[in-house]
């Protein structure tokens, strides 16, 4: 059976040649592209707040209760007012 190689065993054969101050350095750029990769997280500060156009933004519940009920298609059922 043929051993595989480690793609990481290359390199550290290649490396470990190098002085360790230059080992830093690669181990500084290598974190910093892996945190490129990742990206940050941004949190809303409010999670709701993307959802906020989507019923009927700074509406007061009674204007959009009356809002859904002008939109009622079919008519075939009154609803009453609060």
């Amino acid at each position: 059976m043929i051993g595989t190689l480690k793609t990481s065993d290359v390199y550290m054969n290649i490396l470990d040649t190098l002085p360790n101050e230059d080992k830093l350095d690669l181990i500084s750029e290598l974190v910093k592209s892996m945190k490129k990769a990742v990206g940050t997280k941004k949190d809303p500060k409010d999670i709701f707040a993307g959802f906020s156009s989507d019923w009927g933004g700074d509406m007061s519940t009674e204007d959009y209760a009356e809002m859904l009920r002008s939109e009622n298609v079919e008519g075939s059922r009154t609803v009453e007012n609060w």
